[in-house]
């Protein structure tokens, strides 16, 4: 699907906040709210917006918020990436490109995501394991 300014400007602002009124998209944009709602309608028949997505303060509630970066053994490879994703803290796995072939990442209760970082690093078919600790968002 090609898209015009107009799009690009609704992804952005929808990505710094989900929940921003459609009165506030429509200003941003310079339309009014139905035809700001017919574009965000059509973004989402498209499968480019699937939804939204809570924010938490994780400190704030004792949790944890990671990412595990990993290569792993060739064989191996699809069967990691299907025991990662029913992992429970774990809210997204990427394949990337890089150094590292999988990224994970995970929130939940400090003691849990701790555990399960060690739990990753002794799954078959684990290399080059690297845990990162997202310890506080600046933007």
């Amino acid at each position: 699907m090609m898209m015009d300014k107009s799009d690009l400007r609704i992804l952005h602002l929808l990505l710094k906040d989900a929940r921003a009124p459609l009165s506030r998209i429509a200003k941003e944009l310079g339309v009014s709210q139905p035809a700001a709602q017919k574009r965000i309608e059509k973004l989402k028949s498209k499968g480019i917006l699937i939804g939204s997505k809570a924010l938490l303060n994780e400190k704030m509630i004792g949790w944890k918020h990671a990412l595990v970066v990993m290569n792993a053994g060739r064989k191996e490879y699809l069967g990691l990436l299907d025991a990662l994703k029913r992992l429970p803290t774990v809210t997204a796995v990427y394949q990337t490109t890089g150094p590292y072939a999988i990224g994970v990442e995970m929130v939940g209760a400090a003691g849990v995501v701790d555990g399960m970082i060690s739990h990753i690093r002794k799954m078959k078919g684990v290399r080059d394991f690297c845990p990162i600790s997202l310890e506080e968002k600046v933007l």
